[in-house]
């Protein structure tokens, strides 16, 4: 009997225990700002649009350490799918810049179809050499039509 009341209390104590342990980290989350960190600016024109030439991809403050950026163009479908229209790698020189075409693996820019709007993503990530984890990484989203 002293088992049956343990389990049952246990069964309504343990829901409100959990809520009490998770809501400070939760508000502590809400409250924190996002630190300040890397920034990506593309220089999108119409000589992009359905081209294999990337457009002019301007980062700034990427971390120390940053040897290369790894960049991504992925096409957001509407059945919830992503699509990787390539990209590729440009080393650092610590400009922040990635020239218009510097991107060759296997690029094709944005290319909706006629009449039809399209989400697109640069995924952009700061690399080191001596690490598979990316330092940062940021997106910079935009509408096709």
């Amino acid at each position: 009997m002293r088992f049956d009341i343990f389990g049952k209390a246990l069964r309504v104590l343990m829901p409100a225990l959990c809520a009490a342990l998770l809501l400070p980290a939760c508000a502590a989350k809400e409250t924190a700002e996002a630190p300040p960190g890397m920034g990506v600016t593309v220089n999108l024109r119409d000589v992009h649009r359905c081209s294999r030439i990337s457009p002019e991809i301007t980062v700034d403050q990427a971390p120390k350490g940053t040897d290369y950026f790894d960049v991504h163009l992925v096409e957001y479908t509407g059945d919830s799918q992503e699509l990787l229209l390539g990209g590729g790698t440009w080393d650092s020189d610590g400009s922040g810049t990635i020239p218009e075409g510097g991107l060759t693996r296997h690029y094709r820019g944005p290319c909706p179809p006629s009449g039809q709007a399209r989400d697109f993503a640069f995924v952009v990530a700061a690399m080191h050499r001596g690490s598979m984890q990316p330092l940062a990484v940021r997106l910079h989203r935009f509408t096709q039509e």
